[in-house]
């Protein structure tokens, strides 16, 4: 969560948290030191109707509407209601005002509406309704069911301006991670869109019982270490899960019998022909490497369902089966 300092008493340095924003602007930090990390970029506008949704249009491009810093992007904090850069001043707003049409810019199929120079869609400003049945008059292109002047359309993303991606026709904001996307929006495809509702029985910790997390919008059982877990789970990720993982026979030769050192989790059988490993341990009655090992061990094709050629086959002991 984004951390506002309202005075300049700490200073560019590194804190404890790994990213967070002051006075001198918005930093990132690891063990190597703290960097500092700009916003995205703005599109330039002669007015709102140059925006996208949720965005206004000032003397710096379209600046993105916000309540609180949680709704700004990386490098960027909630002041007067818009995404700034901590240390940039307060930019003018740019709606593009108007009384008549002529006082809109020429040749752009401009008029004044509501005090906005806005396209002229056919409908007096209003919003066209359009489907596949009903399509748009010519010059104009159906978008979410409303139809929109082909100047206002995109095509490919070099139209849209820096840092924005042109998807359906409509210029997004492009992205790295979801930390450059507004709240409630997440990265695809290098483009933020809106995170889809969460269902089930939590949306945070809160929702469940003492002693638990919620994980995937289920509560589960929560953990610091094995001892919180049933004895057949242990704790990964703050969340007691079933152990699957390898439980070796051994982790030092001291614990095997005398001249058979401990390899693989396993007290080998040092050998010098598959005979030999017969007379002590059946499973184990190869000899490769001048130690016993498994069949399964001697022709391994496998460690993961995806080494096997055949569709559905899964890694078995060693083998695609």
């Amino acid at each position: 969560m984004l951390v506002l300092l309202a005075t300049a008493a700490f200073t560019s340095g590194c804190r404890s948290e790994n990213y967070y924003c002051d006075a001198d602007g918005c930093f990132l930090c690891d063990g190597l030191g703290c960097r500092p990390i700009e916003g995205p970029p703005r599109p330039g506008c002669n007015g709102d109707y140059e925006c996208s949704e949720g965005r206004h249009c000032t003397d710096v491009g379209c600046v993105t509407e916000c309540g609180d810093d949680s709704d700004c992007p990386m490098g960027t904090v909630c002041r007067d209601g818009v995404c700034l850069n901590p240390t940039e001043p307060v930019p003018v707003p740019n709606p593009g005002t108007c009384t008549r049409n002529s006082d809109c810019p020429t040749g752009e199929g401009l008029v004044c509406v509501d005090g906005v120079c806005q396209v002229d869609n056919g409908c007096g400003g209003a919003a066209c309704e359009c489907s596949a049945t009903a399509p748009c008059a010519s010059g104009f292109t159906c978008i979410d069911g409303e139809c929109r002047a082909d100047s206002t359309v995109c095509h490919f993303s070099h139209e849209c301006g820096g840092g924005r991606i042109c998807v359906n026709g409509e210029c997004r904001e492009g992205c790295e991670s979801s930390a450059m996307c507004p709240a409630g929006q997440t990265c695809e495809d290098m483009v933020c869109v809106d995170l889809p509702p969460v269902t089930g029985e939590c949306e945070d910790n809160g929702d469940c019982d003492a002693g638990e997390i919620c994980i995937d919008s289920v509560c589960e059982t929560g953990c610091t270490n094995d001892s919180a877990c049933n004895s057949d789970e242990y704790c990964s990720g703050g969340v007691c899960v079933y152990d699957d993982r390898p439980q070796p026979f051994c982790t030092s030769s001291a614990q095997c019998q005398p001249g058979r050192p401990c390899v693989g989790g396993v007290c080998r059988t040092p050998c010098d022909t598959s005979q030999e490993c017969l007379s002590f341990d059946v499973q184990f009655r190869v000899c490769q490497n001048n130690f016993c090992v498994t069949s399964n061990e001697a022709t391994s094709n496998c460690m993961l369902s995806q080494d096997c050629s055949t569709p559905g086959d899964s890694c078995v002991d060693g083998v695609c089966r």
